[in-house]
């Protein structure tokens, strides 16, 4: 367990870190929790390998299931920095999903949350209290 916590952490911190190096907001707590939810959506989504965002971003940018997953990032880019420019947090999200350093982090990050999921503290290791609850409250999908 604390391998797999470790691991948790460091792709947590590697996700966070391109997140700031990206949108260049200053709140590293903010891009944790960011990187959290990008994961929990994963997740939620089954997406649990970088090769499976390979396969969305082959798709080429008209889409829908590849501009469907862009606007799900983008926004969560929104809802964390507070920056209302659409169009470059659409940038930045197709930014992220083109780096194979974030892809692994994130995907990572989502494998772990997936293999834990069913244990009996859930997502405990989650550091936002909200993101947890969204994802194990009310709505039930995770």
């Amino acid at each position: 367990m604390a391998v797999m916590n470790e691991f948790l952490f460091e792709s947590t911190k590697t996700a966070a870190y391109f997140l700031w190096e990206t949108t260049k907001c200053d709140n590293t707590l903010t891009l944790w929790n960011c990187a959290e939810d990008i994961a929990c959506f994963l997740e939620q989504s089954d997406i649990l390998s970088p090769a499976r965002i390979t396969i969305i971003l082959g798709t080429g940018v008209y889409d829908m299931g590849y501009i469907s997953f862009v606007r799900h990032i983008a926004y969560r880019i929104y809802i964390y920095t507070g920056r209302e420019d659409s169009l470059k947090n659409w940038f930045d999200a197709e930014a992220l999903l083109n780096n194979i350093e974030w892809r692994q982090a994130i995907t990572r990050m989502a494998y772990i949350y997936n293999r834990d999921k069913h244990k009996a503290d859930g997502l405990s290791a989650l550091h936002c209290d909200l993101i947890k609850n969204f994802y194990e409250g009310e709505n039930g999908k995770f």
